[in-house]
Order: C-alpha cells, then sequence, then structure tokens
C-alpha cells in the first residue's frame, strides 16, 4: 500500500512508477482525509509507503494530520518513504521515523529524490533543458529505489539533508507554516477565464467559485500552489513576485 500526497506531481508521479515496479496499490492521502478514512488493513507480505514533498524542509500538513489518525491493522513487514524535493530534505525523514514509531510502525528504509522545484513563490522556476536533466536523474533514482525495496534493504537511508538541516526543519518550517500559508495572497488577474480547474485540483477542497472567479478559504490551505502551477492562462498570483514567475507541474501528470 503506497500512500502519497502530491500537489503538482512529483510525488504522484513516483508513486505511479513504484506502484508499477513493486505491484502495490496506490492511495491519496488528501482523498483519504477528505473523507475520514484512516483504517487500513495491510495484508500479508503487502508493503508500506508514504510518498510526499518536503515543504519548507518538512512534512507537509495533510501528511502529519493523515498518520497521526492512521489505523493499521497489523504492523507491516517493510515500511518505506520516499521524499520528493528541490534539493534537500532537512530532518524531514528523522521526524517521519518518530512520528511512524507511534504507531508502532518501523522505517525500513527511506529515500530523497530531487525533482522541479515549484515553489514559486519565491524562486522562479528552472529552465526547460534544467528540469528535463532532473527529470531524468529522477527517474535512474526511482528504478534504484525499486531495486532496494525489492531487496528488502533494512534500515537503509539515501537522503540529502543539506546544510544546518535541523535548523531548516524545525525554524524555518515553522515559520512557513505560521507566515506563508495566508491565503489572503492568493488572487487573479484579469486573465482568469473562470474554468474552474483551480477549485478541482485543490486537494484542501477550500477554493470556491463564485461569479466566475476563484475565491480561497482561510486557514485550510497546504500551500502545495497546484492552483497557482496548473492554472491554463496563469492568472492565479500570491502576491506580485509570483507575476514574474514561471510555473512548473510534472509533465506527464
Amino acid at each position: 500500500m503506497i500512500f502519497y500526497f502530491s500537489g503538482t506531481g512529483n510525488s504522484l508521479y513516483v508513486a505511479q512508477k513504484l506502484s508499477k515496479s513493486l505491484q502495490e496499490p496506490i492511495c491519496n492521502i488528501a482523498d483519504m482525509l477528505y473523507h475520514h478514512q484512516f483504517q487500513y488493513t495491510i495484508k500479508e507480505k503487502e508493503r508500506l509507503a508514504f510518498i510526499f514533498p518536503v515543504y519548507a524542509w518538512g512534512i507537509p500538513k495533510p501528511v502529519v494530520t493523515f498518520i497521526e489518525n492512521l489505523e493499521i491493522s497489523q504492523i507491516p513487514y517493510y515500511t518505506f518513504a520516499v521524499v520528493t524535493c528541490g534539493g534537500t530534505i532537512g530532518t524531514t525523514m528523522n521526524v517521519l521515523q518518530k512520528m511512524l514509531k507511534k504507531k508502532n510502525i518501523f522505517l525500513n528504509s527511506g529515500f530523497s529524490v530531487t525533482m522541479p522545484d515549484n515553489y514559486v513563490v519565491f524562486f522562479d522556476v528552472a529552465s526547460t533543458e534544467q528540469q528535463t536533466k532532473q527529470l531524468k536523474q529522477a527517474d535512474t533514482l526511482i528504478y534504484k529505489i525499486a531495486k532496494m525495496v525489492m531487496l528488502e534493504k533494512n534500515n537503509f537511508f539515501r537522503v540529502e539533508k543539506g546544510k544546518f538541516s535541523l535548523l531548516k526543519s524545525t525554524l524555518i518550517h515553522t515559520l512557513f507554516h505560521t507566515f506563508f500559508t495566508n491565503t489572503k495572497h492568493f488572487y487573479t488577474t484579469g486573465d482568469c477565464i473562470g474554468c474552474g480547474k483551480c477549485k478541482t485540483l485543490c486537494p484542501a477542497h477550500m477554493i470556491h467559485i463564485k461569479s466566475e472567479k476563484p475565491v480561497w478559504e482561510a486557514g485550510n490551505c497546504y500551500m502545495c500552489l497546484s492552483c497557482l502551477n496548473h492554472c491554463p492562462k496563469e492568472a492565479i498570483q500570491y502576491t506580485k513576485k509570483t507575476e514574474k514567475h514561471g510555473r512548473y507541474h510534472h509533465p506527464q501528470i
């Protein structure tokens, strides 16, 4: 069983690739949260996996909520995690290990996979050439991860923590959730055509269409930027900075 969370497709792509290689079913964490489905039965010899992007060197809010409420009928015989990132993940894997331990789940292996960054609030997207290079490297690594999981490697972790990992995963991650998930900064330009794609794709189900324009609820945003990056007219903005930045979502999702 592979549980995944994805905003712009990187983690979903990884989940789909590993699902095919390992013959494991996948479940969308956002959907499970929406339907309050937290009880699962892990079959004999079925693996348990968590795949999600790193947000400000930490675990995204929906993943935390899901794991805190998760009830597994029996302890899985093998558990692994894959964290997608723009470069480094800080102490995210360590935090995940501690969370799972509280559920009596032992994390056997963990990996980080560098993919194109979608956080255009602060940074512009990489060039098309750089994105293509990163995605090819990611494909190679995903193949290797599948092999390691098939071999049931234990206590096997290959992650890029980066410098000042503890500081980033504590102070900066906390600041991110405190100051950079405010929906009041979202707005649309005159290019908005009211197609409703943002509402459909929002994993938090907190975008509503009023007078043919999106309106964001306060307090429920995951800050995945799916709405902004998928807008067909690039009409959704988050402060004036994003008006100067490109957009990214996984080309195969």
